[in-house]
């Protein structure tokens, strides 16, 4: 593989591999990059040509998606994720740059807009450039926020981690927070655990404050989906931010609760998210921050119990 991909930089002009970033005009900042140069790279490239900008920009990464590939417990604790944005209105990360990421690690790759939660919200998320009114895609993993939050060592949320991977970071950290209360996934986070930081396996084993928000609807043939949204408090502010939000589904049909998503927010988030007037029995509930729950997301409109609790460990 090493040396298909030093053929193919060979076939391509350095002016392929060149790109301004932070790109003017946009809402690039010096931490988007390599990121979103790379992912303007990429666009309409093949396989191949792709392997060669990973290989030219961000070669690290590379070596964790095969590190990751090696420990398929990791994949075994996310969900599907939809790579479309409502808000934003547009599709968030280049399919191609997903069926990449995903081949490398050993993940199914993109079924139509359907995406494997772990591989685009961690690794896919770097290369997206669609622009957000919360910014970046990237910016949770690029920025420090969640890790000056936590009392976690920098780099240890991100993509440059000098230990462990993102994706073993982020599943152990997120995974640490929602799945204590799940044998079946706590076993498999055990497992997969063994390759993340010594400082996020200490952290996400240990007690963890945090408020959670639970959404949980029936479903035909007793099927039982519960949305669950934990909020932990950072020692501070963070980047304008005040907790670590990790997004997490017990799916009765799949027989244990699986990872979707996880992102700094600011203490008025949680207070909406939380209000008591959008507490108790039959209220809507409805999949959020991209995440695809099949028979459910789009499935119609639902009502359900939407209650909040808070949990010391």
């Amino acid at each position: 593989m090493k040396n298909i991909l030093i053929a193919a930089l060979l076939l391509f002009p350095a002016s392929v591999f060149s790109f301004e970033c932070p790109k003017s005009g946009s809402q690039e900042k010096a931490e988007d990059c390599p990121w979103a140069g790379a992912a303007r790279l990429m666009s309409g490239k093949d396989a191949g040509e792709l392997g060669a900008v990973f290989s030219t920009y961000t070669p690290g990464l590379l070596r964790q998606l095969e590190a990751d590939r090696a420990n398929p417990a990791l994949l075994k604790l996310w969900g599907e994720s939809i790579n479309y944005d409502e808000l934003a209105n547009g599709e968030i990360v280049d399919p191609a740059v997903l069926s990449f990421i995903s081949g490398r690690l050993g993940a199914p790759g993109p079924s139509g807009k359907i995406m494997h939660a772990g591989a685009e919200h961690t690794y896919g998320y770097l290369f997206s450039l669609l622009p957000t009114k919360f910014g970046y895609k990237r910016a949770r993993w690029v920025r420090p926020d969640i890790e000056v939050g936590l009392g976690l060592p920098r780099g240890s949320a991100g993509p440059n981690t000098p230990e462990g991977t993102l994706l073993s970071n982020i599943t152990c950290l997120a995974g640490g927070i929602a799945l204590k209360d799940d044998p079946a996934a706590y076993a498999l986070l055990a497992k997969g655990g063994a390759s993340c930081s010594a400082a996020v396996k200490k952290y996400a084993f240990s007690a963890i404050k945090r408020l959670r928000l639970t959404e949980e609807v029936q479903l035909a043939g007793g099927r039982r989906v519960a949305l669950r949204t934990d909020f932990v408090p950072f020692a501070g502010t963070a980047g304008g931010n005040t907790h670590l939000l990790v997004y997490s589904v017990y799916d009765s049909a799949a027989g244990q609760a699986y990872l979707i998503s996880a992102f700094p927010v600011a203490q008025s988030f949680v207070d909406n998210a939380t209000a008591p007037g959008g507490l108790g029995k039959d209220k809507p509930v409805q999949t959020r921050y991209n995440a695809y729950v099949e028979g459910f997301t789009g499935a119609g409109k639902f009502r359900g119990n939407r209650s909040a609790a808070s949990f010391a460990k």
